[in-house]
């Protein structure tokens, strides 16, 4: 597309110094940016510094931001956790209110609802007469049941309870039905999972962009481990069930007795004691180095030092330390589910299938050993590792909506 559109995004959260959702917005907004005039609506008490430190120190133009403040209560966040999807709708509210006043003014070329990317709650920007993209959207996506002695109690209850509500959202919510069956508009899935929840439960086609990419491009040599040499693992994320660990601690333990390995754990939370009382219990201490929360880089150069990363998400989308793996050359072991289904491939790493929890154990376990057994395998997977991760730059994201944004607008024109 050579043409320069004048666009409106909804971003709620947007960070030029963050991960996940905000490290998204900003990242996805920015780039777009090289292309278009970017109009961006945004959350004010969060992220307005952050914005406008960005903006002054690299000179950034063809973006203007609009900040709407969203009203919160943390005491009740604590007692009801839904009850942010409250406070999250009434800034929605805000936020079409504005941007209707803002497309009298600027006459928009098409409208984008950006993050969250969540299906529960899809703004209202849909209802104003242009041009409609909406996504990527996640949330659609049930934990299978089969996976649930991975949980503790607590999780048992907390995910069961999940998957059952969140069956009753994707059929019985009306605004999100609404804003996807709107009259020319574009829907985007964050996985190809997504993707068929999305045509199944409102006869919508999708394009695929997943939520996370990467502009960072080390030079790395993948560097071969020496035969019978420690095999260095890595796994990083919250301590939640959700993350399930507990995977990996039990594969490990099934490991024949000859395999030299060490796992670097990253991050802290509300399992990390019952993780490390599952490492005791299986004699796996010795072997297992835990970091808690460090600053990203100290993290990244545990993770490009290591031969292999395992990722164990019952529930995710893609995660950023997916790409971050990647792009380090760390070939990746995971659960062929969520988003990992997509960008993991069978050049970068190996996927194993979601079946019984015992199988899972095995089948983690055997792909271990044979990275362990065959080296010439594993540099391999790091070379395919450290290709696969240009397919998922934030150039490349644009050019897809690019084309995503031409096409829409040549089906409003042919409408008219």
């Amino acid at each position: 597309m050579n043409k320069q559109l004048k666009i409106l995004v909804s971003c709620y959260a947007c960070s030029p110094y963050r991960g996940s959702e905000p490290g998204m917005g900003w990242n996805f907004i920015k780039t777009l940016s090289k292309h278009h005039e970017v109009h961006v609506i945004t959350e004010k008490e969060k992220w307005e510094k952050d914005i406008k430190k960005s903006i002054k120190e690299e000179n950034i133009t063809n973006i203007h931001f609009y900040f709407i403040k969203k009203k919160r209560n943390k005491k009740l966040r604590k007692i009801w956790p839904p009850s942010y999807y409250w406070f999250y709708k009434a800034w929605q509210k805000k936020a079409y209110y504005l941007a209707k006043q803002l497309d009298i003014k600027e006459n928009f070329d098409l409208i984008h609802q950006l993050n969250m990317v969540g299906y529960r709650e899809p703004g209202y920007l849909w209802k104003i007469d242009k041009p409609f993209v909406w996504g990527p959207i996640g949330g659609t996506q049930n934990i299978p049941w089969r996976l649930f002695p991975a949980f503790n109690t607590y999780g048992k209850l907390f995910y069961g309870g999940r998957n059952i509500v969140n069956t009753l959202q994707k059929h019985f919510l009306k605004r999100p039905r609404l804003a996807a069956k709107r009259p020319l508009s574009t829907l985007i899935a964050a996985t190809p999972d997504i993707q068929k929840d999305i045509f199944k439960l409102w006869n919508q086609p999708s394009e695929i962009i997943t939520e996370v990419g990467t502009n960072t491009f080390l030079e790395i040599t993948p560097f071969k481990r020496q035969t019978n040499g420690t095999l260095k693992i890595v796994w990083s994320g919250q301590h939640t069930s959700g993350k399930a660990l507990n995977i990996l601690l039990k594969s490990l333990a099934q490991l024949d007795s000859k395999t030299n390995w060490e796992l670097d754990i990253l991050g802290i939370g509300a399992e990390t004691k019952r993780w490390k009382s599952l490492a005791n219990k299986l004699h796996l201490s010795n072997r297992c180095k835990w970091h808690g929360w460090i600053p990203k880089d100290d993290a990244l150069h545990i993770m490009k030092n290591g031969h292999i990363l395992c990722i164990t998400s019952l529930k995710d989308l893609t995660a950023t330390v997916t790409l971050e793996a990647i792009s380090l050359g760390l070939p990746i072991i995971c659960l062929d589910h969520c988003g990992f289904t997509h960008v993991v491939n069978n050049k970068c790493g190996i996927k194993v299938k979601v079946t019984n929890i015992n199988t899972i154990h095995n089948n983690f376990k055997e792909a271990i050993e044979l990275l362990y057994t065959d080296e010439k395998l594993r540099k391999q997977l790091s070379v395919g590792a450290l290709k696969r991760v240009k397919d998922f730059t934030w150039n490349k994201k644009i050019e897809k909506l690019n084309t995503i944004y031409s096409k829409l607008l040549d089906e409003t024109t042919n409408y008219s």
